[in-house]
């Protein structure tokens, strides 16, 4: 009984510890898996990419994100960051290099396109729009009046169809291209609709921003316009019965100067718009823009050259 016991002891001991190395093993494949499709983190580029100092570290770290990414949403993250980072790397390069300028639009349009068709966000829209805007200012704006349409086309999808109304970039998108496109019947510039775009994006700016260069379209456009206090009490109400008319948001914020009323007053000021001129109210958003600019610890490059132009129009100005 004992031998038998004692042979039963031998023969059963190697399996246990088979069994147990195929456990060991399976649950080390499991943890390979798990970690092989952990979700990306972006805090990390996210951060960067806010100092604008590491365009091209971020632009690195997210082409290996790329790889590492699974398909759908999360590889359609890691594409519209791409685009976005090739906004500001082609920023960089000197105005005079336009063939280098075209080729990161460029690049940037078609990550914005494989992020749409891996998986529609507002992002992926917004940036692409945004090479799109940056490749015609390069090319000139008559040169590329035939991507006009498709930008806002693109923006209708992204503020109507996924209603997303609070990205100040989007709005910034459209005030430009509406301020800086011919009116009819060449193309469907409007200053404005593009004023009220302005200031829109001006007060979706979110709070971790700065976004000086916001603030300066807009007291741009309203110097360039040029109304005075009766004239803007009147159009203002005007613009007040459309916004109310319209349904299309895109469409109804063209109205946006009017959503309040005349009586309104906006963000940087407690004057009401009908009791100020267009050239008055530009002054007030430039020295408000310098004020936000004062009131921040850190500022990007960018935050300090919107500074300095500020600064520059001011005295211009006054």
């Amino acid at each position: 009984m004992e031998d038998s016991m004692l042979q039963f002891q031998t023969w059963t001991q190697p399996k246990e510890e088979l069994v147990m190395k195929k456990l060991i093993m399976v649950l080390m494949a499991l943890l390979v898996c798990a970690v092989a499709f952990a979700a990306l983190d972006f805090t990390e580029v996210d951060a960067l990419y806010l100092t604008d100092e590491h365009d091209q570290e971020v632009y690195d770290k997210l082409t290996v994100m790329l790889e590492q990414a699974t398909e759908g949403e999360e590889k359609a993250n890691v594409l519209w960051r791409l685009s976005r980072v090739c906004v500001d790397l082609g920023d960089a390069i000197d105005k005079s290099d336009k063939k280098a300028r075209f080729a990161i639009y460029e690049e940037g349009e078609q990550y914005a396109l494989d992020s749409i068709a891996a998986y529609p966000t507002a992002q992926g829209y917004l940036w692409k729009c945004s090479n799109i805007g940056r490749w015609g200012q390069t090319k000139g704006v008559f040169d590329s009046l035939a991507k006009a349409k498709p930008m806002v086309q693109d923006l209708e999808v992204m503020i109507d169809d996924l209603g997303c109304l609070d990205s100040s970039e989007a709005w910034y998108v459209l005030a430009v291209l509406y301020d800086s496109l011919p009116g009819k019947p060449i193309s469907f510039g409007n200053s404005n609709a593009a004023i009220s775009y302005g200031r829109i994006a001006c007060d979706t700016i979110p709070r971790n921003v700065i976004y000086g260069g916001t603030y300066k379209q807009l007291a741009e456009m309203l110097w360039n316009r040029n109304w005075n206090a009766k004239k803007r009490a009147s159009e203002i109400s005007k613009m007040q019965k459309n916004w109310d008319k319209e349904t299309s948001n895109i469409e109804k914020y063209k109205y946006y100067e009017g959503a309040n009323g005349a009586q309104a007053y906006p963000l940087w000021t407690k004057t009401a718009l009908s009791s100020m001129t267009d050239r008055q109210e530009a002054v007030v958003i430039l020295k408000y823009a310098q004020a936000v600019f004062e009131g921040r610890k850190t500022h990007t490059q960018a935050d300090v050259d919107n500074y300095n132009e500020i600064a520059a129009l001011l005295k211009e100005w006054t």
